[in-house]
């Protein structure tokens, strides 16, 4: 990816809201929209016995964890806060995902990857796996150079859609049902 010079940073998170849906992107990076989820909080004493059980992993691994590690890059024109990172001889990004499902998607391995050139930018490392925190399990992730490749070209769309403030096409398909962004689309 060539050095960005665009004004402001994709928060990682629009990495996720993208793939999910295009238009999501639109409603929260250009019509200013806000997403409120009630199980947000509820979530957060979930989080902590993640953290807690990572910190032991952790600590088994002869390392230790660090928490809510906030990331920024001018090369990618991203910014972000990691769950948490493993820190051993590698440096191991973890995503706290608190979620019904067990597979992970594309759009989550997506999130790993943006995390994972994040940490190789600001800690100066080469990334190659991530973790995914999911159903009280630690499952790790290869992160390649076509992952790599594959999320320039997802911020590139993100741009795109901010820059041209155009509206993009309808995607319907069943998660339109669960989307908070379903009255406006």
């Amino acid at each position: 990816m060539r050095l960005t010079h665009r004004a402001g940073k994709i928060d990682v998170s629009d990495v996720v809201q993208f793939l999910y849906c295009p238009r999501k992107v639109y409603f929260l990076k250009v019509a200013g929209f806000r997403i409120t989820k009630p199980k947000m909080e509820e979530g957060k004493i979930e989080q902590e016995r993640a953290i807690e059980k990572l910190e032991k992993m952790a600590e088994i691994l002869g390392g230790k964890l660090l928490k809510n590690v906030p990331l920024e890059s001018e090369r990618y024109g991203l910014k972000g806060i990691l769950d948490a990172l493993i820190v051993t001889k590698e440096l191991l990004p973890v995503d706290i995902k608190l979620s019904k499902f067990s597979s992970v998607s594309y759009a989550w391995k997506m999130q790993l990857t943006a995390y994972s050139v994040l940490v190789e930018e600001n800690f100066g490392t080469n990334v190659k796996k991530a973790g995914i925190f999911l159903n009280g399990k630690l499952k790790e992730i290869q992160i390649t150079p076509n992952d790599k490749r594959a999320l320039d070209r997802v911020l590139e769309q993100i741009w795109g859609i901010m820059e041209s403030e155009s509206y993009p096409k309808a995607t319907k398909s069943k998660k339109c049902g669960y989307c908070e962004m379903q009255k406006f689309c």
